[in-house]
């Protein structure tokens, strides 16, 4: 076997070595972008639930990023809320699979998917008020759809099933369904109730909003 020419195998090492480091550089930048999106994220939630009027400079602050940081990540305001409304669909679907909305009794049903979801929707409470303006009423339907689908779903099964008063449209319910779950997370936040308490509000009003029949 011919040997290596000298120094070939120390060359490749080095190369390796800065192969490695680069491939961990590179890692390590895009989990440091991951961590800010998720704090200007976080910090756009919490300032508009308070104010919907808040700047991109006060949400940058809030996060403990730079601006220049905040604008590499969302470049304008209608960016940042884009993805906070697409991270509120996300979240709220997961908790709304999670809570199992097809099985069981459609009352109970309702609970735990009540149960689940009130906190995560009452997180993104701001974008009830900015959403839409700025969003067309079907372009907001279509990014919405994911997380009311199953809800409605839901209303529908307990209607044909005789649970849910039936002489109600489905859209009128959920709308009412999402008025109570912001009402109670706005009450939570104002310091009037705590959360087990507007958790009991949310569900034995929507029981009696549900099976309401004249």
């Amino acid at each position: 076997m011919k040997p290596s020419p000298p120094g070939v195998s120390s060359v490749a090492a080095t190369a390796l070595i800065f192969t490695l480091l680069s491939s961990f550089e590179d890692r390590s930048a895009r989990a440091d972008a991951q961590h800010n999106a998720r704090r200007l994220l976080d910090a756009a939630a919490e300032l508009l639930a308070a104010d919907p009027l808040v700047s991109l400079e006060q949400v940058a602050a809030h996060a403990r990023v730079s601006r220049t940081t905040l604008y590499h990540h969302f470049p304008s305001r209608d960016a940042l809320l884009d993805a906070l409304t697409d991270r509120s669909v996300t979240e709220v679907c997961a908790a709304l699979e999670s809570a199992r909305p097809t099985e069981g009794a459609a009352a109970e049903a309702m609970d735990r998917a009540l149960k689940s979801t009130w906190q995560v929707v009452g997180r993104y409470r701001g974008l009830v008020s900015i959403n839409p303006r700025r969003l067309g009423r079907d372009e907001l339907r279509r990014r919405l759809e994911p997380a009311l689908e199953p809800v409605r779903s839901l209303i529908v099964r307990g209607q044909r099933s005789g649970a849910f008063d039936p002489e109600l449209a489905p859209d009128w319910l959920l709308g009412l369904l999402t008025d109570m779950i912001h009402a109670a997370s706005a009450h939570v936040s104002a310091g009037s109730m705590d959360a087990p308490t507007a958790e009991r509000a949310l569900l034995r009003s929507a029981s009696a909003v549900l099976n309401a029949h004249s």
